[in-house]
């Protein structure tokens, strides 16, 4: 009596296929978290921001309004006291300390903010929310950086020729991650750059600094640390596979029965 032929069983392609799933849905997370860091690593900047007028103001005090996605990086705080043209700021507070010092300038009232490591995208929203400060007024500034290299140069220009002259003041400061090189601002140490802004007409503002690009410094730790996942990922599917293989008994087709 002939033996019944011996059925070649389907290949045990489910485990592997399931392992191979798994480690993509592992690598999906690690390859989105370097596009991630590549977006937020970068140029951070910070500095002060003084918007501020004179009690005769019809339009009121000028009031600084920041978006809720910058919220966490801005602190507002009330503002009285004067700005020189040389950029000192002096406080009522200051002033109520020193009463022997004489004043630089009317007293003036409005919003102080202080900013610190805003993104480029950040910083250049703040030429806009200076000048919707000043509410009924066609006021207009423009920010922006841009960086060559280890290069990082600031450019922006304001339009506030519908402000008053002795009455409205704008004071703006940036501290960069490096030394500056050059500025039509006035210099404030090695890294920052002011500006007592022009009032009643138009007016460009400018600082160059120079220091590595965080991102570049940033992207080679982070590949290394990605790459060695990857390997560790893919040995686990090798691992897994080889270990099937070696456990997996099915006669194969035209091979004698053990």
């Amino acid at each position: 009596m002939s033996s019944s032929p011996t059925r070649a069983a389907a290949p045990r392609t489910g485990p592997r296929r399931l392992v191979a799933a798994v480690a993509a849905l592992l690598l999906v997370p690690l390859l989105g978290g370097c596009l991630t860091r590549s977006t937020t690593v970068g140029d951070r900047f910070s500095g002060e921001i003084i918007v501020a007028t004179s009690s005769d103001n019809p339009n009121g005090v000028p009031r600084l309004d920041i978006p809720q996605s910058m919220s966490e990086r801005v602190t507002l705080s009330d503002f009285t006291g004067t700005i020189g043209p040389d950029g000192s700021v002096t406080t009522k507070s200051d002033k109520d300390s020193a009463p022997g010092q004489p004043q630089k300038g009317p007293t003036k009232t409005g919003t102080r903010a202080v900013y610190s490591d805003l993104t480029a995208g950040q910083f250049s929203q703040l030429g806009d929310i200076i000048a919707a400060s000043f509410i009924g007024t066609g006021a207009a500034m423009d920010l922006s950086t841009k960086r060559s290299g280890d290069a990082v140069r600031m450019t922006g220009t304001a339009d506030f020729s519908d402000l008053v002259d002795g009455r409205d003041v704008v004071y703006f400061l940036v501290t960069f991650a490096g030394d500056i090189g050059g500025t039509n601002g006035i210099q404030q140490g090695d890294k920052s750059a002011a500006w007592v802004v022009p009032i009643g007409k138009s007016s460009d503002l400018n600082a160059d600094a120079r220091y590595p690009d965080p991102a570049s410094a940033a992207l080679p730790s982070w590949s290394y640390f990605v790459a060695f996942l990857c390997l560790l990922a893919v040995g686990v599917v090798a691992w897994y596979a080889r270990r099937e293989h070696q456990a997996d008994t099915t006669p194969r087709p035209g091979a004698p029965a053990r």
